[in-house]
């Protein structure tokens, strides 16, 4: 699995139809969003992953102290453990809003042009998790998909992900408008 960046034309295109497709961040801030894939979650779409900024609600109190939550299925919480043994977030992958991309619309993201020295620490960090957790965050990825497509409500988290099958329909529409 690598890191991607995705075309603003794509990602667009979802959020016209899907307003909750996470965006570029193309306008917003100083590094684009990233994704991770390919998920092959069946034989016609690869799936990709978007990277998110910790958020207080990836913390919780216990022990008088604010410390990470555990990752779930739809939200795996990236993280190292600092010098106290302590998790240090990084940031999160956000399965329930993984989207099915056009392998045209990819690009893979270089990590050797980015000249923020504290951003490419952050991106290694993101990037050592994933590879250590990496058989984890493909089972969280199918089992998400599989309790979707389903409409497993049997987890609550599943009426707030993306409609994947949506998501498919949107991807063909998007390559047979593309293609002529």
């Amino acid at each position: 699995m690598q890191l991607y960046t995705i075309s603003d034309t794509y990602i667009n295109y979802l959020r016209q139809k899907i307003p909750k497709v996470y965006s570029n961040k193309e306008n917003h801030r100083n590094h684009t969003r990233k994704y991770l894939g390919p998920i092959l979650l069946n034989e016609n779409y690869s799936y990709y992953i978007p990277l998110s900024s910790p958020k207080k609600s990836d913390y919780q109190y216990a022990g008088g102290k604010m410390i990470v939550k555990k990752s779930i299925v739809p939200i795996v919480r990236m993280y190292e453990r600092n010098s106290d043994k302590e998790k240090e977030l990084k940031g999160t992958l956000r399965i329930s809003e993984m989207i099915p991309v056009p392998s045209k619309e990819l690009e893979l993201y270089d990590l050797n042009h980015e000249k923020s020295f504290e951003y490419k620490n952050l991106i290694f960090s993101e990037l050592r998790y994933i590879r250590k957790n990496q058989e984890s965050i493909i089972k969280k990825a199918h089992t998400m998909y599989q309790q979707k497509i389903t409409n497993n409500t049997s987890a609550s988290y599943i009426q707030s992900s993306l409609d994947f099958k949506f998501l498919e329909t949107l991807h063909d529409q998007f390559l047979n408008y593309h293609s002529h």
